[in-house]
């Protein structure tokens, strides 16, 4: 180990969160998990998500691209009140953000115009934490204003309270907040939908049964990061408080006196330093300082050692109890505390290493045709492709004339955590979506094609409407289903969407928006409260960007997909190839299935 590092435990994370936010749950509270501590690591956001979370808070626009480029499509919150340099960007990149100027609120509007989409905003209320928010004299007439933006949802209120002034969430506090609501509300005529009741500080209320019913809503960091509620910092009932740990190298090991020679002057952080005689001790220097973590945030966790002090590179320990227990070389390990984990997290210096039992335990990695292939040469660069992604693939494909057999082989293949790719002429997505239902408890379906194919007659078949027609409890839920890159729809078609309440991102809105921001947030939608993905994908619709996708922007929609590890099943049938469509379809299918340029 060349320097220090945290290690993550991704399980512990995932425990607490589902501790704090199945509490929270029971009170009719949600949870957006905040994870800026962390510089926005995706595979912390993961484990919060499973935890859970309705959403992720972040405070930084890099901690937010991160994310998104990580495939997390969930929605993302912005918790820094936004800057006028960046409106832009924040329309976006986030889904709602916490206000409280109105002139940055007015931008956001102008630029939500500009873009064809809508920004939700929560208005903060400063209730006496004198950190941020709209001061009560300027709440409703700043709520007046807001309704009559367009392109601006508000859709709540919030406050945040023992970040800056040390104000402790009360009934009396969340009350004042709820009585906010009520009154924007008559103003406005407006529901206001959120009542967000602070953060991990208002657990305490929570529990006590004291919190007003009202509040439906917190935004939630340290508690499930490191087990504790920020009040009093105690030991959150049923949370681990060893998510994060610190590993440092011991790079000096000698026995000397406990306190220095000579006349004494100031540190090098221009500290008078103060030392206890305790005569001759075992002083061992780790390869960890100041400029990598907050020392005062560090507890080793072997109780027996003791920190002395630190310079920007180096931690000095009396490990004499350890005498004969410990050898250059050796690793000292270490808790942190939120200033210590913001520190460490942050430094450049400090490698960070996750560890997860049941991420490994997750990933899919038999890969299986059916229908028929998408190669049957096991040496060809696309079969090479997929098993350097990691994929042991069967090419032999299982064929869709007996369809009993097909439709048993397709649900034992899912069962066994594989990914199948279903192709060949023939449309296979009402059995093969049947199947995945039928091993979920829920699952999402993305239709990306040019065509609704609901009851039209482009794309050959109306596979989509007969999966509609069929059993309704092994059809995706319209809340669940997503067209994307429409762009021949019959009138009777549009009107079945209408009804339904299906979301539709047609070509406009790919021109509009871009496919980047399409697929956010069409896979946000599909996704929420399922257990997988069903990717149906048309290559038709990508051609050359005459009146469909470019094939980059078809690749990047791909790549979109894979980097959300949510899709269980790539559905590419029902279109006839040829030689060159194959080859086509087979980089598109890779792209899907997580290749990346630079691998």
């Amino acid at each position: 180990m060349a320097g220090p590092a945290v290690i993550v435990d991704l399980d512990k994370i995932e425990d607490n969160a589902r501790s704090i936010i199945g509490m929270c749950s029971e009170h009719g509270i949600s949870v957006t998990a905040v994870s800026k501590v962390t510089c926005g690591m995706p595979q912390v956001a993961r484990a919060m998500l499973r935890g859970g979370a309705a959403g992720i808070g972040e405070s930084r626009l890099e901690n937010v691209h991160r994310l998104r480029a990580n495939g997390i499509v969930a929605e993302m919150m912005l918790l820094r009140i936004p800057p006028l340099s960046g409106i832009e960007e924040i329309v976006r990149s986030v889904d709602v953000s916490l206000n409280s100027e109105m002139s940055v609120i007015r931008s956001l509007s102008k630029a939500a115009q500009e873009q064809g989409i809508t920004h939700r905003i929560i208005m903060m209320i400063d209730l006496g934490d004198l950190r941020e928010g709209f001061w009560p004299d300027d709440v409703l007439s700043a709520a007046r204003e807001i309704v009559e933006l367009p392109n601006i949802k508000l859709q709540g209120i919030g406050t945040n309270l023992t970040c800056y002034g040390g104000v402790i969430p009360t009934r009396e506090n969340m009350q004042s907040l709820i009585d906010w609501a009520w009154r924007i509300e008559d103003v406005t005529g407006v529901r206001v939908e959120t009542i967000s009741g602070g953060n991990t500080s208002s657990l305490p209320l929570i529990a006590s049964g004291k919190m007003p019913k009202e509040i439906n809503h917190l935004r939630i960091g340290e508690g499930i990061l490191l087990g504790r509620e920020t009040i009093h910092r105690n030991v959150w009932p049923g949370t681990s408080q060893d998510a994060f740990r610190l590993k440092a190298e011991v790079i000096e090991l000698k026995e000397k006196p406990s306190v220095p020679i000579g006349e004494t002057g100031q540190d090098a952080f221009g500290h008078t330093p103060v030392f206890e005689d305790k005569g001759e001790m075992l002083r061992g220097i780790l390869n960890v300082g100041r400029e990598d973590v907050d020392i005062e945030g560090l507890q080793p966790v072997d109780e027996r050692l003791s920190i002395l002090g630190a310079s920007s590179d180096h931690l000095l320990m009396d490990v004499t109890p350890m005498q004969s227990g410990i050898a250059l070389g050796d690793t000292v390990e270490f808790t942190l505390n939120y200033s210590a984990l913001l520190a460490s997290m942050t430094s450049l210096y400090v490698d960070k290493t996750t560890v997860s039992a049941r991420e490994k335990s997750g990933r899919h990695t038999d890969l299986r045709f059916f229908g028929s292939s998408l190669s049957e040469d096991p040496d060809s660069a696309f079969v090479r492709t997929i098993r350097t992604i990691g994929y042991s693939a069967d090419l032999k494909p299982v064929p869709h004339s007996d369809l009993d057999e097909f439709r048993r082989e397709l649900g034992e293949f899912l069962g066994a955590g594989g990914l199948p790719i279903l192709c060949g002429k023939k449309q296979l997505t009402a059995d093969g979506f049947r199947c995945l239902a039928g091993s979920t408890e829920s699952a999402g379906l993305v239709w990306i094609s040019p065509f609704a194919s609901i009851t039209s007659t482009y794309s050959g078949g109306d596979d989509l409407g007969a999966l509609l027609r069929g059993e309704s409890e092994k059809a995706p839920a319209a809340d669940n289903l997503v067209l994307v890159g429409t762009r021949e729809v019959e009138q009777r078609e549009a009107e079945t969407l209408r009804t339904m309440g299906i979301q539709v991102y047609t070509m406009e809105d790919v021109d509009q928006m871009g496919i980047q921001a399409v697929m956010r947030k069409a896979l946000q939608r599909a996704v929420i409260g399922t257990q997988g993905l069903y990717v149906y994908f048309d290559h038709r619709l990508c051609d050359g960007g005459q009146e469909g996708l470019t094939i980059r922007e078809t690749h990047l929609m791909l790549e979109i997909v894979a980097r959300t590890g949510f899709m269980r099943v790539l559905d590419v049938s029902g279109v006839n190839v040829n030689a060159r469509g194959r080859r086509s379809l087979q980089n598109f299918a890779a792209s899907a299935l997580g290749k990346r340029i630079l691998g």
